[in-house]
Protein backbone atom coordinates (compact mmCIF):
# COMPACT_ATOMS: atom_id res chain seq x y z
CA UNK A 1 0.00 0.00 0.00
CA UNK A 2 1.51 3.30 -1.14
CA UNK A 3 1.53 6.41 0.99
CA UNK A 4 -0.94 9.12 0.07
CA UNK A 5 0.44 12.59 -0.58
CA UNK A 6 -1.10 16.04 -0.25
CA UNK A 7 -0.50 18.93 -2.63
CA UNK A 8 2.87 20.63 -2.31
CA UNK A 9 2.74 24.18 -0.98
CA UNK A 10 5.46 26.59 -2.10
CA UNK A 11 7.11 28.19 0.93
CA UNK A 12 8.80 31.48 1.64
CA UNK A 13 9.02 33.55 4.82
CA UNK A 14 5.64 35.19 4.12
CA UNK A 15 2.62 34.70 6.38
CA UNK A 16 0.41 33.76 3.41
CA UNK A 17 2.56 30.72 2.64
CA UNK A 18 2.32 29.54 6.24
CA UNK A 19 -1.47 29.87 6.17
CA UNK A 20 -1.65 27.89 2.91
CA UNK A 21 0.56 25.16 4.38
CA UNK A 22 -1.60 24.85 7.50
CA UNK A 23 -4.76 24.65 5.42
CA UNK A 24 -3.25 21.91 3.25
CA UNK A 25 -2.15 19.90 6.30
CA UNK A 26 -5.59 20.35 7.85
CA UNK A 27 -7.24 19.01 4.72
CA UNK A 28 -4.79 16.12 4.42
CA UNK A 29 -5.36 15.20 8.07
CA UNK A 30 -9.05 14.89 7.34
CA UNK A 31 -8.36 12.66 4.33
CA UNK A 32 -6.10 10.52 6.52
CA UNK A 33 -8.99 10.00 8.95
CA UNK A 34 -7.34 11.78 11.87
CA UNK A 35 -9.58 13.09 14.62
CA UNK A 36 -9.63 16.71 15.81
CA UNK A 37 -6.91 16.26 18.42
CA UNK A 38 -4.61 14.42 16.01
CA UNK A 39 -5.15 17.04 13.28
CA UNK A 40 -4.22 19.75 15.79
CA UNK A 41 -0.96 17.94 16.54
CA UNK A 42 -0.15 17.89 12.82
CA UNK A 43 -0.88 21.62 12.65
CA UNK A 44 1.43 22.32 15.61
CA UNK A 45 4.22 20.30 14.02
CA UNK A 46 3.74 22.19 10.75
CA UNK A 47 3.95 25.54 12.54
CA UNK A 48 7.19 24.45 14.24
CA UNK A 49 8.73 23.31 10.95
CA UNK A 50 7.95 26.61 9.29
CA UNK A 51 9.16 28.63 12.29
CA UNK A 52 12.46 26.73 12.21
CA UNK A 53 13.05 27.53 8.56
CA UNK A 54 11.79 31.13 8.39
CA UNK A 55 15.33 32.58 8.13
CA UNK A 56 16.38 29.96 5.61
CA UNK A 57 13.31 30.46 3.41
CA UNK A 58 14.15 34.15 3.13
CA UNK A 59 16.88 33.16 0.68
CA UNK A 60 15.91 29.62 -0.37
CA UNK A 61 13.08 28.09 -2.30
CA UNK A 62 11.07 25.58 -0.34
CA UNK A 63 7.96 23.45 -0.34
CA UNK A 64 5.92 21.49 2.19
CA UNK A 65 3.57 18.54 1.92
CA UNK A 66 2.12 15.72 4.00
CA UNK A 67 2.28 11.97 3.34
CA UNK A 68 0.37 9.27 5.17
CA UNK A 69 -0.46 5.59 5.20
CA UNK A 70 -3.07 4.67 7.76
CA UNK A 71 -2.05 6.44 10.97
CA UNK A 72 1.62 6.78 9.93
CA UNK A 73 2.04 10.46 9.00
CA UNK A 74 4.98 12.48 7.72
CA UNK A 75 5.48 16.18 7.11
CA UNK A 76 8.07 16.96 4.44
CA UNK A 77 9.78 20.32 4.01
CA UNK A 78 12.40 20.73 1.31
CA UNK A 79 14.70 23.69 0.71
CA UNK A 80 17.01 24.45 -2.21
CA UNK A 81 19.98 26.81 -1.84
CA UNK A 82 20.27 29.80 -4.19
CA UNK A 83 21.91 29.11 -7.54
CA UNK A 84 23.05 32.65 -8.40
CA UNK A 85 26.63 33.13 -7.23
CA UNK A 86 26.01 36.39 -5.38
CA UNK A 87 22.91 35.12 -3.58
CA UNK A 88 24.61 31.83 -2.85
CA UNK A 89 27.67 33.56 -1.35
CA UNK A 90 25.44 35.70 0.85
CA UNK A 91 23.51 32.63 2.01
CA UNK A 92 26.71 30.70 2.80
CA UNK A 93 27.98 33.64 4.83
CA UNK A 94 24.69 33.84 6.74
CA UNK A 95 24.68 30.08 7.29
CA UNK A 96 28.26 30.19 8.54
CA UNK A 97 27.41 32.87 11.08
CA UNK A 98 24.32 30.91 12.18
CA UNK A 99 26.18 27.61 12.49
CA UNK A 100 29.14 29.09 14.36
CA UNK A 101 27.09 31.12 16.82
CA UNK A 102 26.34 29.54 20.24
CA UNK A 103 23.14 27.62 19.56
CA UNK A 104 20.83 26.71 22.42
CA UNK A 105 17.89 24.41 22.13
CA UNK A 106 17.58 21.36 19.93
CA UNK A 107 15.07 23.09 17.70
CA UNK A 108 17.60 25.85 16.91
CA UNK A 109 20.37 23.30 16.45
CA UNK A 110 18.30 21.46 13.86
CA UNK A 111 17.65 24.76 12.10
CA UNK A 112 21.41 25.51 12.06
CA UNK A 113 22.11 22.00 10.81
CA UNK A 114 19.64 22.50 7.98
CA UNK A 115 21.33 25.76 7.01
CA UNK A 116 24.77 24.13 7.17
CA UNK A 117 23.73 21.30 4.90
CA UNK A 118 22.19 23.72 2.40
CA UNK A 119 25.32 25.79 2.19
CA UNK A 120 27.54 22.70 1.71
CA UNK A 121 29.60 24.07 4.56
CA UNK A 122 31.91 22.18 6.85
CA UNK A 123 31.14 23.27 10.41
CA UNK A 124 32.97 20.79 12.67
CA UNK A 125 31.74 22.23 15.97
CA UNK A 126 28.07 22.17 14.97
CA UNK A 127 28.31 18.72 13.40
CA UNK A 128 30.20 17.39 16.41
CA UNK A 129 27.48 18.64 18.79
CA UNK A 130 24.87 16.91 16.63
CA UNK A 131 27.09 13.92 15.80
CA UNK A 132 25.21 11.49 18.02
CA UNK A 133 22.26 11.67 15.67
CA UNK A 134 24.04 11.14 12.35
CA UNK A 135 23.16 7.83 10.76
CA UNK A 136 26.22 6.12 9.32
CA UNK A 137 28.67 8.28 11.26
CA UNK A 138 30.20 11.72 10.82
CA UNK A 139 32.09 12.69 7.65
CA UNK A 140 35.86 12.65 8.06
CA UNK A 141 37.42 16.02 8.95
CA UNK A 142 38.43 17.86 5.83
CA UNK A 143 36.09 15.99 3.50
CA UNK A 144 33.41 18.18 1.89
CA UNK A 145 30.28 17.67 3.93
CA UNK A 146 27.85 17.44 1.01
CA UNK A 147 29.68 14.55 -0.62
CA UNK A 148 28.71 12.33 2.31
CA UNK A 149 24.96 12.84 1.70
CA UNK A 150 24.47 12.73 5.49
CA UNK A 151 21.26 11.95 7.35
CA UNK A 152 20.56 13.14 10.90
CA UNK A 153 17.77 11.64 13.08
CA UNK A 154 16.29 12.98 16.31
CA UNK A 155 15.44 9.42 17.41
CA UNK A 156 19.06 8.34 16.91
CA UNK A 157 20.30 11.47 18.69
CA UNK A 158 18.05 10.90 21.70
CA UNK A 159 18.92 7.21 21.93
CA UNK A 160 22.62 8.02 21.77
CA UNK A 161 22.24 10.58 24.54
CA UNK A 162 20.58 7.95 26.74
CA UNK A 163 23.46 5.54 26.17
CA UNK A 164 26.06 8.20 26.87
CA UNK A 165 24.41 9.22 30.11
CA UNK A 166 22.09 6.78 31.86
CA UNK A 167 18.56 8.12 32.33
CA UNK A 168 19.55 11.32 30.54
CA UNK A 169 16.74 13.51 29.31
CA UNK A 170 16.71 16.38 26.86
CA UNK A 171 17.68 19.56 28.65
CA UNK A 172 14.98 22.12 29.30
CA UNK A 173 16.39 24.39 26.60
CA UNK A 174 16.10 21.52 24.12
CA UNK A 175 12.41 20.93 24.63
CA UNK A 176 9.94 22.17 22.03
CA UNK A 177 6.66 21.20 20.42
CA UNK A 178 8.67 19.51 17.69
CA UNK A 179 10.81 17.38 20.01
CA UNK A 180 7.90 16.78 22.38
CA UNK A 181 5.28 15.62 19.88
CA UNK A 182 7.19 14.13 16.96
CA UNK A 183 8.27 10.49 16.89
CA UNK A 184 11.30 11.41 14.80
CA UNK A 185 12.80 14.37 12.97
CA UNK A 186 15.09 13.55 10.04
CA UNK A 187 17.34 16.01 8.18
CA UNK A 188 18.98 14.66 5.05
CA UNK A 189 20.71 15.76 1.86
CA UNK A 190 18.96 14.68 -1.32
CA UNK A 191 20.94 15.55 -4.44
CA UNK A 192 21.04 19.37 -4.59
CA UNK A 193 18.42 20.00 -1.90
CA UNK A 194 17.95 19.31 1.79
CA UNK A 195 14.85 17.70 3.29
CA UNK A 196 13.37 18.01 6.77
CA UNK A 197 10.94 15.20 7.62
CA UNK A 198 8.83 15.07 10.79
CA UNK A 199 7.31 11.66 11.53
CA UNK A 200 4.30 10.97 13.73
CA UNK A 201 2.37 7.73 14.17
CA UNK A 202 -0.98 7.92 15.91
CA UNK A 203 -2.81 5.12 17.66
CA UNK A 204 -5.34 3.41 15.43
CA UNK A 205 -8.81 4.91 15.91
CA UNK A 206 -10.95 3.04 18.39
CA UNK A 207 -13.81 1.16 16.74
CA UNK A 208 -17.20 0.84 18.39
CA UNK A 209 -17.84 -2.66 19.75
CA UNK A 210 -20.01 -4.37 22.31
CA UNK A 211 -18.43 -4.35 25.79
CA UNK A 212 -16.64 -7.58 26.73
CA UNK A 213 -17.68 -8.08 30.32
CA UNK A 214 -15.57 -10.05 32.77
CA UNK A 215 -17.70 -9.56 35.87
CA UNK A 216 -19.30 -7.08 38.25
CA UNK A 217 -16.97 -4.33 39.45
CA UNK A 218 -18.90 -2.68 42.29
CA UNK A 219 -22.10 -1.02 43.42
CA UNK A 220 -21.65 2.61 44.53
CA UNK A 221 -23.47 4.09 47.50
CA UNK A 222 -23.23 7.79 48.37
CA UNK A 223 -22.87 8.44 52.09
CA UNK A 224 -22.45 11.45 54.38
CA UNK A 225 -19.74 10.00 56.64
CA UNK A 226 -17.45 7.33 55.21
CA UNK A 227 -16.17 5.75 58.44
CA UNK A 228 -19.66 5.74 59.94
CA UNK A 229 -20.94 4.08 56.77
CA UNK A 230 -18.23 1.40 56.91
CA UNK A 231 -19.26 0.60 60.51
CA UNK A 232 -22.94 0.58 59.51
CA UNK A 233 -22.46 -1.95 56.70
CA UNK A 234 -20.18 -4.05 58.89
CA UNK A 235 -23.07 -4.40 61.33
CA UNK A 236 -25.72 -4.75 58.62
CA UNK A 237 -24.06 -7.15 56.19
CA UNK A 238 -20.84 -8.20 57.91
CA UNK A 239 -18.80 -6.55 55.19
CA UNK A 240 -15.01 -6.82 55.18
CA UNK A 241 -13.33 -3.42 54.66
CA UNK A 242 -10.68 -3.57 51.92
CA UNK A 243 -9.12 -0.14 51.31
CA UNK A 244 -10.03 3.52 51.13
CA UNK A 245 -8.96 6.86 49.67
CA UNK A 246 -9.10 9.83 52.03
CA UNK A 247 -9.79 13.30 50.59
CA UNK A 248 -8.96 12.22 47.05
CA UNK A 249 -8.54 15.09 44.59
CA UNK A 250 -7.99 13.27 41.29
CA UNK A 251 -9.05 15.74 38.57
CA UNK A 252 -9.89 13.08 35.98
CA UNK A 253 -12.25 11.42 38.44
CA UNK A 254 -14.31 14.59 38.88
CA UNK A 255 -14.40 15.29 35.14
CA UNK A 256 -15.63 11.75 34.50
CA UNK A 257 -18.21 12.24 37.24
CA UNK A 258 -19.57 15.33 35.53
CA UNK A 259 -18.20 18.01 37.89
CA UNK A 260 -16.26 19.83 35.14
CA UNK A 261 -16.30 23.34 36.68
CA UNK A 262 -15.29 22.13 40.12
CA UNK A 263 -12.83 19.51 38.87
CA UNK A 264 -9.74 21.27 40.22
CA UNK A 265 -11.31 21.69 43.67
CA UNK A 266 -13.15 18.37 44.00
CA UNK A 267 -12.62 16.45 47.22
CA UNK A 268 -13.95 12.96 47.90
CA UNK A 269 -13.31 10.04 50.21
CA UNK A 270 -13.97 6.50 48.98
CA UNK A 271 -14.03 3.17 50.81
CA UNK A 272 -14.26 -0.29 49.26
CA UNK A 273 -15.82 -3.08 51.32
CA UNK A 274 -16.55 -6.66 50.29
CA UNK A 275 -19.72 -8.58 51.09
CA UNK A 276 -18.59 -12.01 52.40
CA UNK A 277 -19.69 -15.07 50.45
CA UNK A 278 -20.34 -13.02 47.32
CA UNK A 279 -18.37 -11.36 44.54
CA UNK A 280 -19.95 -8.02 45.43
CA UNK A 281 -17.84 -4.99 46.33
CA UNK A 282 -19.54 -1.89 47.69
CA UNK A 283 -17.98 1.49 46.93
CA UNK A 284 -18.91 3.95 49.67
CA UNK A 285 -18.39 7.50 48.46
CA UNK A 286 -18.48 10.70 50.50
CA UNK A 287 -18.24 14.06 48.71
CA UNK A 288 -16.58 16.72 50.85
CA UNK A 289 -16.72 19.15 47.91
CA UNK A 290 -18.85 19.83 45.97
CA UNK A 291 -21.47 18.75 48.48
CA UNK A 292 -24.79 17.35 47.31
CA UNK A 293 -28.15 16.63 48.91
CA UNK A 294 -27.74 14.95 52.29
CA UNK A 295 -31.15 13.31 52.62
CA UNK A 296 -31.92 10.13 50.61
CA UNK A 297 -34.84 10.28 48.17
CA UNK A 298 -37.59 7.72 48.70
CA UNK A 299 -39.26 6.10 45.69
CA UNK A 300 -42.40 4.02 45.65
CA UNK A 301 -41.91 0.40 44.61
CA UNK A 302 -43.52 1.07 41.22
CA UNK A 303 -41.69 4.34 40.43
CA UNK A 304 -39.47 4.43 37.36
CA UNK A 305 -36.09 5.72 38.48
CA UNK A 306 -32.85 3.95 37.66
CA UNK A 307 -31.62 0.74 39.27
CA UNK A 308 -34.01 -0.05 42.10
CA UNK A 309 -32.35 -2.66 44.30
CA UNK A 310 -29.35 -4.89 44.89
CA UNK A 311 -30.24 -8.55 45.44
CA UNK A 312 -28.08 -10.99 47.42
CA UNK A 313 -28.56 -14.74 47.65
CA UNK A 314 -28.67 -16.15 51.18
CA UNK A 315 -29.36 -19.52 52.81
CA UNK A 316 -30.84 -18.46 56.19
CA UNK A 317 -33.56 -16.05 55.19
CA UNK A 318 -35.70 -16.28 58.33
CA UNK A 319 -32.81 -15.48 60.68
CA UNK A 320 -31.61 -12.75 58.30
CA UNK A 321 -35.06 -11.15 58.34
CA UNK A 322 -34.95 -10.88 62.15
CA UNK A 323 -31.44 -9.38 61.95
CA UNK A 324 -32.43 -6.69 59.44
CA UNK A 325 -35.61 -5.86 61.36
CA UNK A 326 -33.52 -5.22 64.49
CA UNK A 327 -30.99 -2.93 62.78
CA UNK A 328 -31.21 0.81 63.60
CA UNK A 329 -31.45 3.25 60.66
CA UNK A 330 -32.74 0.40 58.50
CA UNK A 331 -36.36 -0.19 57.56
CA UNK A 332 -38.29 -2.92 55.82
CA UNK A 333 -39.95 -1.99 52.56
CA UNK A 334 -43.29 -2.30 54.30
CA UNK A 335 -43.23 -1.19 57.93
CA UNK A 336 -46.55 -2.74 58.95
CA UNK A 337 -46.57 -5.76 61.24
CA UNK A 338 -47.80 -7.94 58.38
CA UNK A 339 -44.57 -7.68 56.39
CA UNK A 340 -42.56 -10.91 56.52
CA UNK A 341 -40.50 -13.24 54.34
CA UNK A 342 -42.63 -13.99 51.32
CA UNK A 343 -42.57 -16.90 48.92
CA UNK A 344 -43.27 -16.51 45.23
CA UNK A 345 -46.67 -17.95 44.34
CA UNK A 346 -46.68 -21.24 42.47
CA UNK A 347 -45.42 -20.68 38.96
CA UNK A 348 -46.57 -22.84 36.07
CA UNK A 349 -44.33 -23.92 33.17
CA UNK A 350 -46.48 -22.07 30.62
CA UNK A 351 -45.89 -18.82 32.55
CA UNK A 352 -42.16 -19.07 31.87
CA UNK A 353 -40.88 -17.87 28.52
CA UNK A 354 -37.36 -18.19 27.09
CA UNK A 355 -36.33 -15.68 24.47
CA UNK A 356 -35.43 -18.38 21.92
CA UNK A 357 -38.81 -20.17 22.18
CA UNK A 358 -41.89 -19.92 20.04
CA UNK A 359 -44.99 -18.61 21.83
CA UNK A 360 -46.58 -22.04 22.43
CA UNK A 361 -43.35 -24.00 22.95
CA UNK A 362 -42.62 -25.59 26.34
CA UNK A 363 -39.68 -27.84 27.16
CA UNK A 364 -37.80 -29.12 30.21
CA UNK A 365 -36.29 -25.67 30.83
CA UNK A 366 -39.74 -24.23 31.48
CA UNK A 367 -40.59 -27.02 33.89
CA UNK A 368 -37.36 -26.68 35.91
CA UNK A 369 -37.43 -22.89 36.03
CA UNK A 370 -41.08 -22.85 37.17
CA UNK A 371 -40.17 -25.29 39.93
CA UNK A 372 -37.27 -23.10 41.09
CA UNK A 373 -39.34 -19.90 41.07
CA UNK A 374 -42.11 -21.53 43.08
CA UNK A 375 -39.65 -22.14 45.90
CA UNK A 376 -38.01 -18.69 46.03
CA UNK A 377 -38.41 -16.77 49.31
CA UNK A 378 -37.49 -13.09 49.66
CA UNK A 379 -37.91 -9.75 51.40
CA UNK A 380 -36.85 -6.12 50.77
CA UNK A 381 -35.41 -3.42 52.98
CA UNK A 382 -33.97 0.08 52.64
CA UNK A 383 -30.72 1.07 54.31
CA UNK A 384 -29.94 4.45 55.93
CA UNK A 385 -28.53 5.83 52.67
CA UNK A 386 -31.67 5.12 50.66
CA UNK A 387 -30.45 2.01 48.81
CA UNK A 388 -33.04 -0.75 48.47
CA UNK A 389 -31.84 -4.32 49.00
CA UNK A 390 -33.40 -7.73 48.40
CA UNK A 391 -32.42 -10.90 50.22
CA UNK A 392 -33.57 -14.02 48.41
CA UNK A 393 -33.26 -17.75 48.98
CA UNK A 394 -33.66 -20.48 46.37
CA UNK A 395 -33.17 -18.43 43.16
CA UNK A 396 -30.50 -20.81 41.83
CA UNK A 397 -31.13 -20.24 38.12
CA UNK A 398 -29.57 -16.76 37.93
CA UNK A 399 -26.49 -14.95 39.19
CA UNK A 400 -23.28 -16.58 40.43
Amino acid sequence: MMKMKSNEVALSNSLACAVNALQEVEQASGQAGLNREQANIMRLLTEEMIAMTTDILQDCKGSLWMKWQGTDCELHLTAVAPIEEEAKAAFIEASKAKANAPVKGLKNKISALLAGMLSSGNYPELYASMGAGFIGGMPPIGMPFMRMAPTWSLAAYTESRKKEQKDAKLEGVEKSILTGLADDVVVSVKSHWVELVVKKTFDAPVQAAMPKFTGLSHVCIFVDDMMEAVAYYRNLLGVIPDHYLSHWKNEGFFKAGGFIKEAAEGDVSIAFVNVPGTKLTLELMQYHYPEGRKEPVDFAANDVSGARHVALKITNIDEAFLHIRSMPDTRLINETGDYRVFQISETKPDEVRFFDQDVQEIDERNVQTAKILSGVRYFYFIDKYGLQWEFEQGHSDIGD
